[in-house]
C-alpha cells in the first residue's frame, strides 16, 4: 500500500473533535508569537531591566514547542500502538510536555556526532563558505542526515522513549526491505516541510497573515502525524 498524500491532508477531519483540538493547539502556538503581534511587548522585551520576563516569556514558550511536539508525536503513538484514530485530548498537556523533551534531547544527542564531525572538517579543511559546490555539498549533507533523522523519528514514535533515537538496528529494521516506500515517505516529508516553510515566510510579510501562522503550523503538524502513522502501517 503505498502513502497517501490527499489522505495526510484529510485524516485530522474524520474526528468529530477536530476543530476544537486544533484550534486549541493553535492558540496554543499563538503564545510564542505575541511579542510580533504587540511592539509593546516587544519593546517590553527589549529593555534589560525586565530581563526576568523575558526569561519567564521564553521558558513558558519553550513549554508551548514542547507540548505540541508531544502532542503529535503522541498522535502517531496512539493510532500504530493503540490503533485510536481520534487525536488527543489536551487534558494531559504535561504529558505531552514530557514527550517534547524526549523528542528535542533525543534529536539533539543524536545530532552532536554528525555535527561534531562537520566541524571538524570545517576545521581542518578550511571550506570556502561562498562556494556554490560548497553550498551544495551542504545541501547533500543535510538531506542524508534528514533521512537517517527520520528513521530515528519513526522509531521514537512507537516507544515514546528517550533511547529510540539511539537503537540503530531496531530503527533501521522498519525499512528493511521497504526502501521504496522509504523514500516516497522520505520525499513527502522533505516536501512538506520546505512548503511550510515557504508558506509560513509568505505569511511574515503581512501583519494581519501573520496571525494565521498558528494555525498552519498546528495543521502541518497533523499532517506529519498521519505520513508518520502510514508508513509505519505498512
Amino acid at each position: 500500500m503505498s502513502i497517501n498524500l490527499k489522505q495526510a491532508f484529510t485524516f485530522a477531519w474524520d474526528d468529530s473533535d477536530f476543530f476544537s483540538k486544533w484550534v486549541i493547539g493553535s492558540f496554543i502556538l499563538v503564545f510564542p508569537t505575541l511579542p510580533e503581534w504587540f511592539p509593546g511587548i516587544k519593546r517590553m522585551f527589549a529593555n534589560p531591566a525586565n530581563a526576568l520576563f523575558l526569561a519567564i516569556f521564553i521558558i513558558l514558550a519553550l513549554i508551548v514547542y514542547l507540548a505540541v511536539t508531544g502532542y503529535f508525536y503522541k498522535t502517531v503513538h496512539n493510532r500504530i500502538v493503540h490503533a485510536e484514530e481520534k487525536l488527543p485530548d489536551w487534558k494531559n498537556f504535561w504529558e505531552y510536555v514530557k514527550n517534547g523533551i524526549k523528542a528535542y534531547c533525543g534529536s539533539i544527542i543524536f545530532a552532536l556526532p554528525y555535527a561534531a564531525v562537520f566541524l571538524a572538517a570545517c576545521y581542518f579543511l578550511h571550506p570556502d563558505f561562498k562556494s556554490p559546490v560548497f553550498l551544495l555539498i551542504l545541501v547533500i549533507l543535510y538531506m542524508i542526515f534528514f533521512a537517517l533523522y527520520l528513521v530515528m523519528s519513526l522509531n521514537f514514535a512507537i516507544k515514546l522513549r528517550f533511547w529510540a533515537f539511539f537503537t540503530y538496528r531496531r530503527a533501521f529494521k522498519r525499512i528493511k526491505g521497504r526502501i521504496k516506500e522509504y523514500l516516497i515517505f522520505y520525499a513527502y516529508c522533505l516536501a512538506l516541510s520546505i512548503g511550510a516553510l515557504i508558506i509560513t515566510a509568505v505569511f511574515s510579510l503581512s501583519g494581519l497573515t501573520t496571525l494565521l501562522i498558528p494555525f498552519f503550523a498546528f495543521y502541518i503538524y497533523m499532517v506529519f502525524a498521519d505520513l508518520y502513522s502510514q508508513f509505519l502501517f505498512e
